[in-house]
């Protein structure tokens, strides 16, 4: 299916006011005491998680009645096929969130289905607590806004040399996927700049659309961790490929992930 131009418009631009929505009730309740649970080995879920959750998909679902939805919340009561899947993370950074750590997101992205998983063509990732929305449309470009300031256009970085590079990676909940992850890190640790772990991958790969940091990788994303920023980063001229240089593999259960400004040769092994 071919998207139009309108369409486009307005999947973008229901992604952008339903993440700021979100994002102003998930600032609205970050101080207040949070109930929290677990729902597997560090695996926890607040209260706040499930509330911005439900303002999303409601405020969608009664634009978009026809359209689906793959969320980080389980909730059987919407939709999972359609025109249009809606790939949500209502907080992403919730271990942060939970500690009143200000790095945190919403991320929101429309996508296509396809053969072998989803096609972004609108997305939005925005920080409350800096009062930042970035967002990005199938071949228009992406951009940051700050507060009322009119947006500004997406880069990633020129940086191409090491010594010169700001790496980031988040950590897996699963012990030996951060094994994984440190011996990877260690190629190029020593070598690097500097290394940053931000505790919220969205964040951290809008970051990268930035040009805040030159490249990030994790060893298991799951969709909605990763759908909103892979259009971030790919519309501000950036690089997205699985850790070996592969295209993206969608799965569930984990998405093995680097994102960066395309000018850093690295073979991650």
């Amino acid at each position: 299916m071919i998207i139009s131009t309108d369409e486009s418009h307005l999947l973008h631009e229901a992604a952008c006011n339903t993440a700021v929505s979100a994002g102003k009730l998930a600032r609205k309740m970050w101080s207040k005491p949070r109930k929290i649970s677990y729902k597997g080995f560090r695996d926890l879920v607040t209260d706040a998680d499930v509330a911005t959750q439900a303002q999303i998909t409601d405020a969608i679902q009664a634009r978009f009645p026809n359209h689906g939805f793959l969320t980080e919340e389980e909730d059987g009561n919407l939709p999972t096929t359609g025109p249009i899947i809606w790939i949500i993370d209502p907080i992403d950074g919730t271990t942060n969130y939970s500690r009143q750590m200000p790095e945190f997101c919403v991320s929101i992205a429309a996508c296509q289905p396809t053969d072998d998983g989803y096609e972004p063509v609108a997305a939005a990732i925005y920080d409350p607590m800096r009062d930042e929305l970035f967002s990005a449309a199938r071949g228009g470009g992406a951009t940051l806004q700050v507060g009322n300031m009119p947006p500004q256009t997406l880069q990633v970085s020129l940086v191409n040399d090491l010594s010169r590079a700001v790496f980031a990676l988040d950590w897996s909940s699963a012990s030996q996927t951060r094994t994984d992850a440190l011996q990877i890190l260690n190629q190029f640790a020593e070598e690097s700049y500097t290394v940053r772990t931000i505790g919220t991958a969205a964040l951290a790969m809008a970051w990268v659309a930035a040009g805040r940091i030159d490249f990030y990788f994790n060893l298991r994303l799951r969709p909605w961790d990763i759908a909103a920023a892979m259009l971030l980063v790919q519309e501000s001229g950036g690089a997205v490929t699985g850790v070996n240089g592969e295209p993206i593999i969608w799965d569930v259960n984990g998405i093995t992930c680097v994102m960066s400004n395309g000018r850093l040769s690295l073979k991650l092994e």
